[in-house]
Parts: structure tokens; C-alpha cells; sequence
């Protein structure tokens, strides 16, 4: 029996993620970490606030990656199961059994 599954986690749903929380995040643009808060996103740009007060706008196509933090202290990696570590960005999953 092989089992396999998929989860797909995008830029945009992790933006979302941090603005609703208001999270501190780091984002990975051009090769440099940008670190603040998501002020505002709307598919096509994304305004963040620096903690020296600057508003940095970047086109969110542009983003590589975004770190947001942990629940927790304790470093732990996301599962793929649907409803754990990261329930707003599980947007699609599949599950697949052959016998």
C-alpha cells in the first residue's frame, strides 16, 4: 500500500495568516530579509511596517519566502494533516491509497 498526499501553502495565504494575527514576519525579497508587520495586502502588492517606523511596499510576486514565527518556543516542522500547525493555509488536500 503506498499512501501520498499534498498541501499547498502559497505566499498569499501565509500574508493573510500574518495580518490577520498580527505577526511580526520576515520576508525574503531580492536577497535580503525584510522583517515588520503586514499592514495591508491585496494580491498584488503588500505593505509592511518596519520596527524603525518605515513602510516598505513590495509586489507580492516578488516574495521568495515568509517566515512567521512559532506558536512555541520549541522547534517543530508542519504536518501535512488537515486541521494541525497550519489550519489557514491548507487549501487543497489530496490523499491517494493503492493497494
Amino acid at each position: 500500500m503506498v499512501f501520498g498526499s499534498t498541501m499547498l501553502l502559497t505566499v498569499g495565504h501565509a500574508l493573510d495568516r500574518a495580518k490577520d494575527d498580527g505577526s511580526l514576519v520576515r520576508l525574503f525579497i531580492g536577497g535580503e530579509w525584510i522583517a515588520g508587520r503586514v499592514m495591508n495586502s491585496d494580491g498584488h502588492g503588500v505593505a509592511v511596517l518596519e520596527p524603525n517606523g518605515d513602510l516598505c511596499v513590495v509586489r507580492q510576486e516578488s516574495i521568495t519566502c515568509v517566515r512567521l514565527p512559532g506558536s512555541s518556543a520549541e522547534q517543530r516542522v508542519p504536518t501535512q494533516q488537515a486541521g494541525q500547525d497550519w489550519p489557514d493555509l491548507a487549501i487543497e488536500q489530496h490523499q491517494t491509497v493503492r493497494a
